[in-house]
């Protein structure tokens, strides 16, 4: 089944990016990023965001897949638990699980492009 995610971070935006992608690499060998798109903050105060999709197959659960997702965070070192500064070490997202649409990606709309 093929899904889609989205990466963001607002903190060592360029190296977090990249080392999500290496741990998604790992797992997911088939997958395939976009260009790295620089974004306003939507909804909070922070520094710019770096954002990237990435696609690839998958044939296990939707829950085991968002497992795993959030565990690269937490091995990053993220663990959403937002303080005053809105710091965003790796945000992965699960978008699209199959046809199943499960989450937009607010950040494409160009309004918000650097």
């Amino acid at each position: 089944m093929k899904v889609k995610i989205s990466l963001g971070s607002n903190f060592n935006q360029t190296e977090n990016i990249f080392k999500a992608q290496d741990h998604l690499t790992m797992l997911f060998p088939d997958i395939s990023f976009s260009q790295p798109i620089w974004t306003c903050p939507i909804g909070v105060k922070s520094d710019k965001y770096l954002n990237c999709i990435g696609e690839f197959h998958y044939d296990l659960s939707k829950e085991k897949l968002i497992a795993t997702l959030k565990n690269i965070e937490r091995l990053m070192g993220d663990n959403h638990s937002k303080d005053k500064t809105n710091k965003v070490i790796i945000d992965i997202d699960l978008n699209t699980y199959g046809k199943e649409q499960l989450k937009p990606i607010i950040w494409l709309n160009k309004k918000y492009h650097i």
